[in-house]
């Protein structure tokens, strides 16, 4: 078989037009990196080889530098359950006992509060169909101011309450009928959640104005004790009647 060679380049025409018209020469920078690509066309490479790193690319180093961690998601974790911790901590020690001290004054001063505010919406009600219409309208005013002056705002602001939860202002312990005064186990003045509320600058302006109310109109407050002593019985009637009969049980078959 002879190769004869060719004269004519119009034969070479088709196999020509058949090739890529883009060739890339390694230059002399390239055939270092080029080495070991010889036959990555034919057989590729594998993720892990040396030959897929292109030049110019970050090294294994700097990519582990930008590699998401844990740290983040583990001091996020850390904190929330040092938080909680510390909730669980202060709220045996500090914040039960401030909720329970807090709640039973809070419920005196809201209890005067309320007998005050009742009693004037009481006078009022039976004054609204006087033939006087300025008594009326005194009495309803009246409740109106109660109402605004006897908020809870007004009640536990930090014109009467201090930053720590104590009282502002003077409270003498209870009298007893004799002229003396309580005394509590370490010999001090035993000074209770009444007396704090008794003392309580609005509720002495406002039992005023219905100690006055009382006495002009001939109010009979002992009737309000027996009304409410009356419910009471009759609630703990109904509670009895709605539990039904105790049954015995018989003991067990085995």
């Amino acid at each position: 078989m002879h190769i004869q060679p060719i004269d004519n380049l119009t034969d070479m025409e088709p196999f020509v037009n058949d090739m890529p018209q883009h060739i890339h020469i390694p230059d002399q920078g390239d055939e270092g990196a080029g080495e070991g690509d010889t036959f990555d066309d034919v057989w590729g490479s594998a993720p892990a080889s040396p030959t897929t790193q292109t030049r110019g690319a970050p090294s294994s180093s700097a990519a582990a530098a930008h590699h998401p961690s844990d740290m983040p998601r583990l001091q996020a974790e850390h904190t929330t359950a040092g938080y909680r911790e510390g909730v669980t901590a202060a709220k045996a020690h500090s914040i039960q006992a401030g909720f329970d001290e807090g709640y039973s004054l809070g419920a005196a001063i809201g209890s005067q509060a309320g007998q005050i505010i009742g009693l004037l919406e009481g006078v009022a009600h039976a004054l609204a169909g006087h033939d006087d219409a300025s008594l009326a309208e005194a009495a309803a005013r009246s409740v109106e101011e109660a109402r605004h002056e006897l908020q809870v705002e007004k009640l536990f602001g930090p014109d009467y309450w201090n930053t720590d939860g104590t009282w502002n202002y003077e409270v003498a312990a209870k009298t007893k009928a004799d002229g003396t005064q309580e005394k509590g186990r370490a010999g001090e003045d035993d000074i209770l959640f009444a007396d704090v509320a008794d003392a309580h600058p609005l509720i002495v302006k406002w039992t005023e104005v219905v100690e006055a109310a009382v006495a002009r109109w001939g109010i009979d407050r002992a009737v309000f004790a027996d009304v409410g002593e009356e419910e009471r019985l009759a609630a703990q009637d109904r509670a009895a009647a709605n539990a039904g009969p105790q049954q015995t049980r018989k003991p067990l078959d085995w």
